[in-house]
């Protein structure tokens, strides 16, 4: 391979954790092929500053610009364009994380995007497929994917392959519940503290999804990883599986040894071996509330989903394609708050056909796209609080919610449009409208002017429309329905009283009629 071609495809990702930053230095190539060139792991303690006071301090910043200008040098060397760096639970919380991302950007020349839960919990469901594709079919299986970290513990609920209840946790082996901390050195309210958290989580997702039917447990993570390497023989495959006792055994003969002793043993620094016990005490309870016998261990991480990600920009080679699952998570959140699903998914439909229909118009992609479709979805889970000003009960509940895959600021795009299905036009009083950019003010006012068109040709909630034609002229818009379905007065009236709005942002009113639309 020239040498050219391999530089292009040498990427560096950068993970900046709770108690380490980790970069993996890796060659991408066609069909997801990743040859690992360098890992490297520097500790430093962001979470013990973070979830004390809330802030990074003063000396916990120079260590993290120092590692990360060491290495930028690594980066230099092998000649790498492309460099990936997140940060999870302790930069996400800190109050002045932003004075570190410019730190860092200013001295080190990395560019760090902080993300949130459901950014996280994508990307490891990418790591979890790319590790079991071929051996284990998730379509076939009742799923509880966790991963707990040092300051916060993802969770996935999956039916059948189908993301349900999605959950960040503020909780890990560093970030314990104040009546764990207090008594730190007391295993057994440790143990207490944690299954009595635990049971809550659990009890709470049982709502939406009952954890007794859970048949499969899989266990991200570098304790857990560490686990497997004590009492698996070496493997080739992606993942391990453990078996249930085996595990329990493992962490019981843990919880008697000091972590001082479990440093020396192990071969592990001591910030590892004093959170490695309760670490394994929060999987031990997750495992309990299911009746899963076995527990899967991918030897893959976060990084190794980035990696994959790189992978597929580079080659084009089957993109992972998470739309299916930001739509089983947008669906399961209806479904939670009782909405009329018949009606859901003819909006959506609707919608989405209007925006293919007006591409030339709008100039949005595929992004907007999928957020127009989880709008569709969502725009009326308000009724469920009172049926009156439910556009705005619907903006706080999409807010609240954790939606698999959407970035926050995709979310907000999601709830604004959702907030403005109906009655007012958004307005430079309204804050969380003008507390977006500029460029997503645009795309919320453009998906919210199409929702309202969608919404007002199912106003009757009997799904009598469900495909039309587009006309335009110069001066109007006209959507052309079937004569078979009937009268369309109530729709007609819907849309002539919703679509002020479309003929504000595209700058021509809409009308709807019946028959076949004039030949251009």
């Amino acid at each position: 391979m020239p040498e050219a071609e391999i530089l292009k495809n040498t990427v560096a990702v950068i993970d900046i954790g709770t108690i380490a930053i980790r970069m993996v230095i890796a060659e991408v190539g066609p069909k997801n092929e990743i040859r690992y060139l360098e890992h490297l792991q520097k500790p430093v303690r962001f979470g013990k500053d973070v979830f004390k006071t809330g802030r990074l301090s003063n000396t916990v910043m120079r260590q993290g610009v120092n590692i990360l200008k060491g290495f930028r040098s690594v980066i230099d060397t092998y000649g790498i364009k492309k460099v990936q760096a997140i940060a999870t639970s302790a930069v996400r919380a800190a109050q002045n994380r932003d004075n570190f991302i410019d730190q860092v950007y200013v001295r080190a020349g990395i560019d760090i995007e902080v993300l949130e839960g459901p950014e996280e919990n994508r990307l490891e469901l990418i790591a979890v497929e790319y590790a079991l594709e071929g051996k284990i079919d998730l379509q076939k299986r009742n799923c509880l994917i966790v991963e707990v970290g040092s300051g916060s513990t993802e969770m996935i609920i999956m039916n059948q392959g189908e993301v349900g209840v999605t959950r960040t946790l503020p909780l890990g082996s560093v970030r314990l519940p104040e009546q764990a901390l207090s008594g730190k050195a007391d295993v057994a309210l440790v143990q207490r503290v944690l299954k009595r958290s635990i049971r809550e989580i659990a009890q709470h997702a049982a709502r939406e999804v009952p954890m007794d039917q859970i048949d499969t447990f899989i266990a991200l993570g570098g304790d857990m990883r560490f686990v497997s390497q004590q009492l698996l023989p070496e493997t080739q495959e992606r993942f391990t599986i453990l078996e249930k006792k085996e595990f329990v055994n493992f962490v019981t003969r843990i919880g008697k040894m000091t972590p001082e002793e479990i440093a020396s043993q192990y071969g592990v620094d001591y910030g590892q071996a004093e959170s490695l016990y309760p670490s394994l005490l929060f999987y031990t309870n997750f495992l309990a509330e299911t009746k899963a016998e076995q527990i899967i261990i991918p030897v893959l991480s976060i990084r190794d989903g980035l990696l994959l990600e790189l992978a597929q920009l580079f080659s084009g080679y089957r993109r992972t394609d998470v739309s299916r699952q930001v739509l089983n998570s947008a669906y399961h959140l209806g479904a939670k708050y009782m909405f009329d699903k018949n009606h859901a998914v003819n909006v959506a439909s609707l919608s989405v056909k209007l925006f293919d229909l007006l591409q030339q118009d709008h100039g949005m992609g595929p992004r907007e796209r999928l957020l127009l479709e989880v709008s569709g979805i969502l725009h009326d889970i308000g009724t469920y609080i009172s049926p009156a000003g439910h556009h705005k009960h619907s903006f706080y509940l999409i807010d609240a919610a954790e939606i698999f895959g959407l970035r926050r600021t995709d979310k907000n795009i999601v709830a604004n449009v959702a907030r403005y299905h109906r009655r007012g036009s958004p307005r430079e009083t309204h804050v969380p409208y003008m507390s977006l950019t500029k460029s997503d003010r645009a795309v919320v006012s453009k998906l919210a002017a199409i929702l309202r068109v969608a919404d007002a040709l199912d106003t009757s909630h009997q799904q009598k429309v469900k495909t039309f034609t587009l006309e335009r002229s110069e001066d109007a818009y006209v959507l052309w329905v079937s004569k078979e379905i009937g009268d369309i007065s109530l729709e007609r009236e819907s849309l002539r009283s919703k679509g002020d709005m479309f003929a504000d942002v595209f700058g021509v009113p809409i009308d709807l009629k019946q028959g076949m639309a004039p030949s251009v």
